[in-house]
């Protein structure tokens, strides 16, 4: 299955300017990676607040807030 993402957006807290490029990125890779999310198209939906320790890896971080979307996305969150 192909899924695209048209568009993701991040509020991350003060702290985060250096590292939100690549944490973005991370996230989208992260989402490509997980398995049952299902087919479709959904507009848009909304997680958060996602707590993340500062001191983890960006991938970590990534993989946590991926993880949340996922879970959202299986639930049914999107509008």
């Amino acid at each position: 299955m192909t899924t695209e993402i048209g568009q993701l957006k991040l509020r991350l807290p003060a702290g985060f300017e250096a590292r939100a490029q690549r944490i973005g990125r991370l996230v989208g890779e992260s989402l490509a990676r997980q398995e049952g999310l299902p087919g479709g198209q959904v507009a848009q939906i909304g997680v958060g607040p996602v707590r993340v320790d500062a001191r983890r890896s960006d991938r970590a971080i990534a993989d946590s807030i991926a993880g949340a979307i996922g879970a959202a996305i299986q639930q049914g969150g999107g509008k």
